[in-house]
């Protein structure tokens, strides 16, 4: 599993680096589109597992404020995408009541996709078309990954007190302190190596606000999985489980750090 798990990371990486570097706008609107979709395909399969209906309105609801964004840059767009994923999925469920148990909890959770990964993924395009955009771009992966690997080493070296067992046996708290450190640390090269007109110390303030938005997330999506009865959300990354799995704290802190940068609140020197 430990092994599979760096095998994926080893081959995954450096691709998804070069794309986000050397891509261009063409080649991340690709990969944000792709793995925007593949996550909603794994969300929606979970949820509504015998009605591929369903599934297709979800996938395609929640790649609305990203294509949106794609498309014009700005943050009013994710708004029309947002209201027509909630308008077209009141339709459907008005049109479909009789055929739910209970209405009201499965339009939750059809609405619960396009607002954590169509919303939040949105706002990646939104980082990746301000000044610098490619550079925050990877920050935000290099801080939330290297997190992700801090708390996991961490905690299976160190954890003994459990963060929330109840939503995820495996976090502890230990990890959870190593995976903020670890943020910091990721910043901090992340400052020398693309952001040097920036203040060291205020990107790895950052970075700890954003590994703890990360964890949240990263709780979260177990939250979902525990809800609809899943250990993974797939099994397309060996050792990791499905995309969502892998990018769910990037996800939850997207939006933070793009306003951050557009509410002027992280300043060069």
């Amino acid at each position: 599993m430990h092994s599979q798990r760096l095998l994926t990371a080893a081959v995954l990486g450096p691709v998804v680096f070069s794309i986000l570097w050397w891509g261009g706008e063409a080649g991340f609107g690709i990969l944000l589109a792709a793995g925007s979709a593949v996550c909603l395909y794994e969300y929606y399969s979970m949820g509504f597992a015998r009605y591929p209906v369903a599934q297709a309105l979800g996938i395609l609801s929640g790649m609305l404020p990203v294509l949106s964004v794609l498309l014009e840059p700005r943050p009013w767009t994710v708004v029309p995408g947002l209201f027509v994923a909630l308008f077209f999925s009141a339709l459907f469920f008005v049109v479909t009541f009789d055929k739910w148990g209970n209405a009201l909890s499965m339009w939750s959770t059809f609405l619960l996709g396009a607002g954590y990964i169509g919303f939040c993924a949105s706002h990646l395009g939104l980082i990746r078309a301000l000044p610098l955009g490619r550079q925050w771009v990877i920050f935000l992966f290099i801080v939330i990954f290297s997190g992700d690997a801090g708390a996991y080493y961490v905690g299976r070296s160190l954890g003994r007190r459990k963060l929330c067992p109840k939503v995820s046996k495996g976090k502890t708290t230990a990890g959870a302190w190593g995976g903020l450190l670890a943020s910091a640390v990721a910043a901090f090269c992340g400052w020398f190596l693309l952001l040097r007109p920036y203040p060291p110390i205020s990107l790895m303030a950052l970075a700890l606000v954003l590994g703890t938005v990360g964890q949240v997330g990263d709780l979260a999506e177990s939250v979902v999985k525990r809800g609809l009865g899943f250990k993974d959300s797939g099994k397309l990354l060996p050792g990791h489980g499905g995309v969502f799995d892998r990018v769910d704290a990037v996800l939850m802190a997207a939006p933070v750090l793009f306003w951050a940068l557009e509410l002027g609140v992280i300043r060069v020197y």
